[in-house]
Protein backbone atom coordinates (compact mmCIF):
# COMPACT_ATOMS: atom_id res chain seq x y z
CA UNK A 1 0.00 0.00 0.00
CA UNK A 2 1.64 3.12 -1.07
CA UNK A 3 0.11 6.58 0.04
CA UNK A 4 -0.13 9.13 -2.79
CA UNK A 5 -2.09 11.99 -1.99
CA UNK A 6 -4.28 13.84 0.44
CA UNK A 7 -5.49 17.11 2.19
CA UNK A 8 -6.63 17.70 6.29
CA UNK A 9 -9.33 20.42 5.99
CA UNK A 10 -9.89 22.39 8.75
CA UNK A 11 -13.79 23.62 9.41
CA UNK A 12 -15.98 25.30 11.86
CA UNK A 13 -19.22 24.36 12.65
CA UNK A 14 -21.11 26.66 15.63
CA UNK A 15 -20.39 24.29 18.33
CA UNK A 16 -17.43 22.46 17.68
CA UNK A 17 -14.13 22.33 15.29
CA UNK A 18 -12.75 19.52 13.36
CA UNK A 19 -10.28 18.34 10.70
CA UNK A 20 -11.98 16.62 7.75
CA UNK A 21 -8.56 14.42 6.17
CA UNK A 22 -8.92 12.05 3.19
CA UNK A 23 -6.25 10.10 1.58
CA UNK A 24 -5.62 8.29 -1.79
CA UNK A 25 -4.30 5.39 -2.02
CA UNK A 26 -1.67 4.21 -5.71
CA UNK A 27 -5.70 3.09 -6.97
CA UNK A 28 -7.41 5.95 -5.64
CA UNK A 29 -9.17 4.09 -3.15
CA UNK A 30 -10.35 7.17 -0.97
CA UNK A 31 -10.13 6.65 2.85
CA UNK A 32 -11.33 9.10 5.62
CA UNK A 33 -10.65 9.89 8.80
CA UNK A 34 -11.61 13.10 11.36
CA UNK A 35 -9.78 14.65 13.78
CA UNK A 36 -12.60 16.52 16.57
CA UNK A 37 -10.95 17.33 19.68
CA UNK A 38 -13.47 18.52 22.42
CA UNK A 39 -14.23 22.17 23.47
CA UNK A 40 -12.98 24.07 25.44
CA UNK A 41 -9.99 24.36 22.84
CA UNK A 42 -8.01 27.18 21.27
CA UNK A 43 -9.43 29.16 18.41
CA UNK A 44 -6.61 27.91 16.12
CA UNK A 45 -6.85 24.06 17.20
CA UNK A 46 -8.58 22.57 13.58
CA UNK A 47 -6.64 24.37 11.62
CA UNK A 48 -3.17 23.39 14.13
CA UNK A 49 -4.20 19.87 13.69
CA UNK A 50 -5.18 20.05 9.83
CA UNK A 51 -1.51 21.70 9.58
CA UNK A 52 0.03 18.67 11.26
CA UNK A 53 -1.71 15.97 9.37
CA UNK A 54 -1.38 18.08 6.16
CA UNK A 55 2.74 17.54 6.72
CA UNK A 56 2.58 14.10 7.87
CA UNK A 57 0.44 12.43 4.94
CA UNK A 58 3.68 12.85 2.52
CA UNK A 59 5.72 10.72 5.37
CA UNK A 60 3.65 7.55 5.47
CA UNK A 61 5.38 4.33 4.94
CA UNK A 62 4.60 2.53 1.68
CA UNK A 63 3.36 -1.22 3.32
CA UNK A 64 3.61 -4.76 2.15
CA UNK A 65 0.62 -6.14 1.06
CA UNK A 66 1.21 -9.37 2.55
CA UNK A 67 1.30 -7.88 5.96
CA UNK A 68 -2.06 -8.34 8.24
CA UNK A 69 -4.50 -5.24 7.94
CA UNK A 70 -3.39 -4.28 11.59
CA UNK A 71 0.09 -4.70 11.30
CA UNK A 72 0.10 -2.51 7.66
CA UNK A 73 -1.68 0.41 9.47
CA UNK A 74 1.03 0.53 12.21
CA UNK A 75 3.69 0.22 9.78
CA UNK A 76 2.72 3.17 7.76
CA UNK A 77 2.61 5.08 10.90
CA UNK A 78 5.82 4.52 11.53
CA UNK A 79 7.33 7.31 10.75
CA UNK A 80 4.72 9.71 11.72
CA UNK A 81 4.37 8.43 15.30
CA UNK A 82 6.59 10.65 17.23
CA UNK A 83 4.72 13.81 15.12
CA UNK A 84 0.82 12.44 16.06
CA UNK A 85 1.54 10.91 19.25
CA UNK A 86 0.99 13.78 21.57
CA UNK A 87 -2.32 14.43 19.35
CA UNK A 88 -4.65 11.64 20.04
CA UNK A 89 -7.23 13.59 17.65
CA UNK A 90 -5.10 13.64 14.91
CA UNK A 91 -3.32 9.98 15.86
CA UNK A 92 -7.18 8.86 15.54
CA UNK A 93 -7.75 10.42 12.36
CA UNK A 94 -4.58 9.31 10.64
CA UNK A 95 -4.95 5.63 11.74
CA UNK A 96 -8.76 5.32 10.94
CA UNK A 97 -8.33 6.79 7.34
CA UNK A 98 -5.65 4.19 6.92
CA UNK A 99 -7.74 1.60 7.71
CA UNK A 100 -10.77 2.41 6.37
CA UNK A 101 -8.01 2.06 3.29
CA UNK A 102 -6.94 -1.20 3.83
CA UNK A 103 -10.25 -2.50 4.32
CA UNK A 104 -11.42 -0.92 1.03
CA UNK A 105 -7.93 -2.45 -0.74
CA UNK A 106 -8.86 -6.25 0.73
CA UNK A 107 -12.51 -5.93 0.88
CA UNK A 108 -12.77 -6.19 4.32
CA UNK A 109 -14.91 -4.02 7.28
CA UNK A 110 -12.37 -2.12 9.39
CA UNK A 111 -13.59 -4.55 12.09
CA UNK A 112 -12.57 -7.57 10.01
CA UNK A 113 -8.96 -5.53 9.30
CA UNK A 114 -9.37 -5.01 13.58
CA UNK A 115 -10.25 -8.90 14.72
CA UNK A 116 -10.77 -10.97 11.57
CA UNK A 117 -13.43 -13.60 12.21
CA UNK A 118 -13.58 -13.06 15.64
CA UNK A 119 -15.83 -9.77 15.34
CA UNK A 120 -18.97 -9.44 16.50
CA UNK A 121 -21.86 -9.49 14.29
CA UNK A 122 -24.12 -6.74 16.47
CA UNK A 123 -23.73 -4.72 18.90
CA UNK A 124 -26.29 -2.87 21.62
CA UNK A 125 -26.59 0.49 22.01
CA UNK A 126 -27.38 2.80 24.71
CA UNK A 127 -28.65 6.15 24.66
CA UNK A 128 -27.34 9.62 26.68
CA UNK A 129 -29.54 12.15 28.75
CA UNK A 130 -29.19 14.28 31.62
CA UNK A 131 -30.66 13.80 34.87
CA UNK A 132 -31.57 17.61 35.26
CA UNK A 133 -33.60 17.42 32.09
CA UNK A 134 -37.28 18.08 33.22
CA UNK A 135 -38.02 14.67 30.83
CA UNK A 136 -36.07 13.08 31.83
CA UNK A 137 -38.19 10.09 32.81
CA UNK A 138 -40.31 9.90 29.24
CA UNK A 139 -37.20 10.11 27.12
CA UNK A 140 -36.09 6.91 29.18
CA UNK A 141 -39.24 5.27 28.34
CA UNK A 142 -39.12 6.41 24.66
CA UNK A 143 -35.76 4.86 23.88
CA UNK A 144 -36.99 1.73 26.14
CA UNK A 145 -40.14 1.83 23.85
CA UNK A 146 -37.67 1.80 20.46
CA UNK A 147 -35.77 -1.37 21.71
CA UNK A 148 -32.90 0.10 23.03
CA UNK A 149 -32.05 -1.73 27.11
CA UNK A 150 -29.90 1.11 28.82
CA UNK A 151 -29.28 4.75 29.14
CA UNK A 152 -26.68 6.67 30.40
CA UNK A 153 -27.74 9.40 33.07
CA UNK A 154 -25.19 12.63 33.45
CA UNK A 155 -24.93 13.94 37.28
CA UNK A 156 -24.23 17.39 36.68
CA UNK A 157 -24.98 18.41 40.09
CA UNK A 158 -22.37 20.05 41.93
CA UNK A 159 -24.19 20.86 46.04
CA UNK A 160 -26.38 18.60 48.06
CA UNK A 161 -29.52 20.44 47.12
CA UNK A 162 -28.96 19.67 43.22
CA UNK A 163 -27.45 16.09 44.06
CA UNK A 164 -30.87 15.63 46.07
CA UNK A 165 -33.07 16.94 43.23
CA UNK A 166 -30.95 14.11 40.76
CA UNK A 167 -31.43 11.15 42.80
CA UNK A 168 -35.07 12.37 43.19
CA UNK A 169 -35.17 12.20 39.23
CA UNK A 170 -33.39 8.97 38.95
CA UNK A 171 -35.86 7.41 41.36
CA UNK A 172 -38.36 8.44 39.59
CA UNK A 173 -36.46 6.51 36.42
CA UNK A 174 -36.20 3.95 38.12
CA UNK A 175 -39.59 3.27 39.30
CA UNK A 176 -40.91 3.91 35.27
CA UNK A 177 -38.12 1.46 34.39
CA UNK A 178 -37.04 -1.53 36.77
CA UNK A 179 -34.09 -3.82 36.27
CA UNK A 180 -33.31 -5.51 34.04
CA UNK A 181 -33.04 -2.32 32.18
CA UNK A 182 -29.55 -0.83 32.76
CA UNK A 183 -29.23 2.64 34.35
CA UNK A 184 -25.71 3.96 34.45
CA UNK A 185 -24.58 6.61 35.97
CA UNK A 186 -21.61 9.56 34.95
CA UNK A 187 -20.24 12.74 37.39
CA UNK A 188 -17.11 13.38 34.94
CA UNK A 189 -15.07 12.79 37.77
CA UNK A 190 -16.24 15.61 39.90
CA UNK A 191 -16.00 14.01 43.37
CA UNK A 192 -13.82 13.49 46.13
CA UNK A 193 -13.03 10.33 47.26
CA UNK A 194 -14.97 10.72 50.75
CA UNK A 195 -17.40 12.35 48.10
CA UNK A 196 -18.04 9.49 46.35
CA UNK A 197 -17.82 6.98 48.97
CA UNK A 198 -21.04 8.58 50.24
CA UNK A 199 -23.08 9.47 47.28
CA UNK A 200 -22.05 5.52 46.00
CA UNK A 201 -24.16 4.18 49.13
CA UNK A 202 -27.40 6.84 48.16
CA UNK A 203 -27.27 5.97 44.52
CA UNK A 204 -27.03 2.33 45.03
CA UNK A 205 -31.01 2.60 45.71
CA UNK A 206 -31.38 2.98 41.82
CA UNK A 207 -29.34 -0.13 41.13
CA UNK A 208 -27.08 1.43 38.60
CA UNK A 209 -24.94 -0.83 36.36
CA UNK A 210 -21.55 0.71 37.72
CA UNK A 211 -21.25 4.53 37.68
CA UNK A 212 -18.45 5.88 35.76
CA UNK A 213 -15.42 8.31 37.04
CA UNK A 214 -16.78 9.45 40.18
CA UNK A 215 -13.63 10.65 40.88
CA UNK A 216 -10.78 12.52 38.96
CA UNK A 217 -8.79 10.84 36.81
CA UNK A 218 -5.52 10.38 38.43
CA UNK A 219 -7.11 9.72 41.88
CA UNK A 220 -9.40 6.47 40.79
CA UNK A 221 -7.38 3.77 41.90
CA UNK A 222 -7.56 4.71 44.90
CA UNK A 223 -11.40 4.66 45.68
CA UNK A 224 -11.70 0.89 46.25
CA UNK A 225 -14.50 -0.80 46.56
CA UNK A 226 -17.74 0.76 46.85
CA UNK A 227 -21.24 0.72 47.18
CA UNK A 228 -21.80 0.58 43.71
CA UNK A 229 -19.22 -0.63 41.09
CA UNK A 230 -17.43 1.98 39.53
CA UNK A 231 -15.88 2.38 35.43
CA UNK A 232 -12.83 4.04 34.37
CA UNK A 233 -12.97 6.48 31.27
CA UNK A 234 -10.93 9.91 31.23
CA UNK A 235 -8.45 7.64 33.72
CA UNK A 236 -7.08 5.27 31.23
CA UNK A 237 -5.90 8.09 29.38
CA UNK A 238 -3.46 8.10 31.76
CA UNK A 239 0.10 6.32 31.09
CA UNK A 240 0.16 2.99 33.14
CA UNK A 241 -3.35 3.54 34.30
CA UNK A 242 -5.13 0.97 32.55
CA UNK A 243 -2.94 -1.98 34.12
CA UNK A 244 -3.53 -0.29 37.51
CA UNK A 245 -7.30 -0.17 37.28
CA UNK A 246 -7.29 -3.73 36.07
CA UNK A 247 -5.79 -4.62 39.25
CA UNK A 248 -7.73 -2.30 41.24
CA UNK A 249 -10.52 -3.64 43.91
CA UNK A 250 -13.98 -2.11 42.74
CA UNK A 251 -13.57 -1.32 38.99
CA UNK A 252 -16.06 -3.21 37.00
CA UNK A 253 -15.73 -1.54 33.47
CA UNK A 254 -13.71 0.03 31.25
CA UNK A 255 -15.07 2.93 28.74
CA UNK A 256 -13.15 3.17 25.93
CA UNK A 257 -13.34 5.97 23.43
CA UNK A 258 -11.03 5.88 20.35
CA UNK A 259 -11.01 9.23 19.51
CA UNK A 260 -9.78 10.32 23.14
CA UNK A 261 -7.35 7.25 22.99
CA UNK A 262 -5.45 8.08 20.09
CA UNK A 263 -7.16 5.27 18.37
CA UNK A 264 -8.28 2.02 17.35
CA UNK A 265 -5.24 -0.18 17.88
CA UNK A 266 -4.64 1.62 20.79
CA UNK A 267 -8.34 1.56 21.94
CA UNK A 268 -8.20 -2.88 21.28
CA UNK A 269 -4.89 -2.84 23.54
CA UNK A 270 -6.58 -0.92 26.49
CA UNK A 271 -9.72 -3.58 26.25
CA UNK A 272 -7.35 -6.49 26.12
CA UNK A 273 -6.17 -5.58 29.33
CA UNK A 274 -9.57 -4.82 30.59
CA UNK A 275 -11.13 -8.37 29.52
CA UNK A 276 -7.76 -10.20 31.30
CA UNK A 277 -9.06 -9.04 34.06
CA UNK A 278 -12.38 -10.16 33.39
CA UNK A 279 -13.74 -6.32 33.49
CA UNK A 280 -16.77 -5.71 31.23
CA UNK A 281 -16.27 -3.11 28.01
CA UNK A 282 -18.02 -0.62 26.67
CA UNK A 283 -17.21 1.43 23.67
CA UNK A 284 -18.60 5.43 23.45
CA UNK A 285 -17.98 8.39 20.86
CA UNK A 286 -16.20 11.55 21.85
CA UNK A 287 -19.18 13.62 20.30
CA UNK A 288 -17.49 12.84 17.36
CA UNK A 289 -18.89 13.28 13.77
CA UNK A 290 -20.03 10.69 11.52
CA UNK A 291 -16.82 9.59 10.91
CA UNK A 292 -15.40 9.44 13.70
CA UNK A 293 -18.89 7.10 15.18
CA UNK A 294 -18.26 4.66 12.31
CA UNK A 295 -14.82 3.87 13.54
CA UNK A 296 -15.91 3.35 17.21
CA UNK A 297 -18.98 1.41 16.03
CA UNK A 298 -15.78 -0.51 14.26
CA UNK A 299 -14.04 -1.01 17.38
CA UNK A 300 -17.21 -1.94 18.94
CA UNK A 301 -17.25 -4.68 17.06
CA UNK A 302 -13.75 -6.14 16.97
CA UNK A 303 -13.68 -6.22 21.09
CA UNK A 304 -12.29 -9.38 22.76
CA UNK A 305 -15.12 -9.65 24.15
CA UNK A 306 -18.57 -8.80 23.74
CA UNK A 307 -19.53 -5.76 25.27
CA UNK A 308 -22.07 -3.98 27.53
CA UNK A 309 -24.88 -1.95 25.19
CA UNK A 310 -22.29 1.21 23.36
CA UNK A 311 -22.58 4.90 23.52
CA UNK A 312 -22.94 4.74 20.02
CA UNK A 313 -26.29 5.97 19.35
CA UNK A 314 -26.89 9.37 17.14
CA UNK A 315 -26.32 12.52 19.05
CA UNK A 316 -27.65 15.98 18.79
CA UNK A 317 -23.95 17.53 17.85
CA UNK A 318 -23.66 15.19 14.16
CA UNK A 319 -25.79 18.41 13.15
CA UNK A 320 -22.33 20.52 13.16
CA UNK A 321 -20.86 17.81 10.34
CA UNK A 322 -21.96 17.23 7.05
CA UNK A 323 -24.88 15.67 6.66
CA UNK A 324 -23.87 11.94 6.39
CA UNK A 325 -25.69 8.40 7.37
CA UNK A 326 -23.83 6.38 10.28
CA UNK A 327 -23.57 3.07 7.58
CA UNK A 328 -23.51 0.77 10.84
CA UNK A 329 -26.67 1.94 12.18
CA UNK A 330 -29.46 -1.37 12.55
CA UNK A 331 -32.43 -1.51 13.94
CA UNK A 332 -32.94 0.95 17.06
CA UNK A 333 -30.49 -0.11 19.66
CA UNK A 334 -27.92 -1.94 17.99
CA UNK A 335 -25.23 -1.63 15.07
CA UNK A 336 -23.84 -3.68 13.05
CA UNK A 337 -21.77 -4.64 10.26
CA UNK A 338 -22.35 -2.18 7.17
CA UNK A 339 -22.74 -3.44 3.71
CA UNK A 340 -19.91 -1.84 2.17
CA UNK A 341 -16.67 -2.43 2.98
CA UNK A 342 -13.73 -0.20 5.04
CA UNK A 343 -16.15 1.91 7.36
CA UNK A 344 -18.83 1.23 4.89
CA UNK A 345 -19.08 4.72 3.74
CA UNK A 346 -20.23 5.27 -0.34
CA UNK A 347 -18.06 6.83 -2.38
CA UNK A 348 -20.25 9.59 -3.09
CA UNK A 349 -20.14 10.12 0.67
CA UNK A 350 -16.89 10.00 1.07
CA UNK A 351 -16.43 12.72 -1.58
CA UNK A 352 -18.86 14.81 0.19
CA UNK A 353 -16.86 14.30 3.15
CA UNK A 354 -13.56 15.87 1.90
CA UNK A 355 -14.90 18.73 -0.41
CA UNK A 356 -18.24 19.52 2.08
CA UNK A 357 -17.08 23.51 3.99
Amino acid sequence: MRIQGGAAQPSYGPNRQFVRLGLRDEHKRLGIGEASPLPPFAADVASALAVLLGEALPNLATTRDDLSPREAVAAALVPVERALAPYPAARFAAETALFDVVGLRRGLSVAACLAGADRLATVPTNALLDASAPDLVERARGFAEAGLHAVKVKLRARDEAGFARELAALRALRKTLPPPFELRLDPNGAWTIPEAQEKLVRLAEVAPRYVEQPVPAALLPDLGPAAVPWAADESLLLPGMAERLARAAGCAAFILKPAALGGLDRALAVAAIGAEAGLDLVVTHFADGPVGLAAAAELARALPKPPLACGLEPHAGLSTYPAMAIPQRGRSGTVREAALPGLGFSEEARNRWITTD
